[in-house]
């Protein structure tokens, strides 16, 4: 059976970089996409002179290609203002008219896909950052999140911002055993969810760089975990997923270039 769905975009970090993240929308529309998914700190609702300036920027790019951009919060999300958007039947909160927040332990169905969300991070930076300014205390999933993601059943795609703890990687940060510890805490939570939950993939970024990893399931079977990285990599910030509902999915790279 052809599928005739369109390809789904997902993203790594932007960070507020509005020449990167509008490079990145101007990249999906030329490969077909109809919805981008993005893994987080992504830069939303960031306090100052230029609040919502980029939000703004984008969703007109948005609106101008007819695009629905859904973003999964990282730590670098303003998580008081998420916490305060009304949930769609849809299970997704709306931010601007092509801007979308996935809510932490929520779900929502992208091109007959279903698709969980369980994002955020602790920030390890975080002592040089101000609450409520550029740091927000709620920034961690939470086991009650967790526990509500497993008991809605099964997910075909599940979009976290930390990375399960199963995933090795190699930090590029030289950070204080406390600080990595307590770290840690979210990725070992994200472990447990991959392990009762068994989605077939995982996207996640946070690390800044660009890991495939595969989890085996117990009898059978494996979980995928694409880490991607940050923006200004032209490579390795967007793929593309051709959902085709067969397994393994098909997952390809988008190359992002700026002008």
């Amino acid at each position: 059976m052809i599928s005739t769905a369109s390809p789904i975009g997902v993203f790594g970090d932007w960070h507020g970089h509005l020449g990167w993240a509008i490079a990145s929308i101007e990249a999906a529309a030329d490969a077909g996409v109809r919805t981008m998914l993005h893994v987080g700190d992504f830069g939303l609702d960031f306090p100052g002179r230029a609040r919502g300036r980029f939000e703004k920027r984008l969703n007109g790019c948005l609106v101008e290609r007819d695009l629905m951009l859904i973003v999964s919060p990282g730590n670098h999300d303003n998580h008081d203002t998420i916490a305060t958007l009304p949930v769609g039947t849809d299970g997704l909160a709306a931010w601007r008219s092509n801007i979308r927040v996935l809510p932490r332990g929520g779900r929502t169905i992208v091109e007959g896909l279903v698709v969980g969300g369980l994002g955020g991070a602790y920030s390890v930076d975080q002592h040089r950052r101000t609450e409520g300014k550029d740091w927000w205390a709620n920034e961690e999933p939470t086991h009650a999140e967790a526990a509500r993601l497993i008991a809605d059943g099964p997910v075909d795609i599940l979009i976290t911002h930390d990375v399960p703890a199963s995933v090795p990687l190699a930090s590029q940060l030289a950070l204080p055993p406390k600080v990595v510890a307590r770290a840690e805490m979210t990725r070992k939570l994200l472990d447990d969810v991959v392990r009762l939950l068994r989605p077939p993939q995982v996207f996640a970024g946070h690390w800044h760089q660009r890991v495939i990893h595969e989890l085996p399931g117990d009898g059978g079977g494996a979980t995928r975990v694409d880490v991607l990285a940050n923006e200004l990599q032209n490579l390795g910030n967007g793929v593309l997923i051709w959902p085709n509902h067969e397994l393994p999915m098909k997952v390809t790279p988008l190359r992002i270039n700026t002008r």
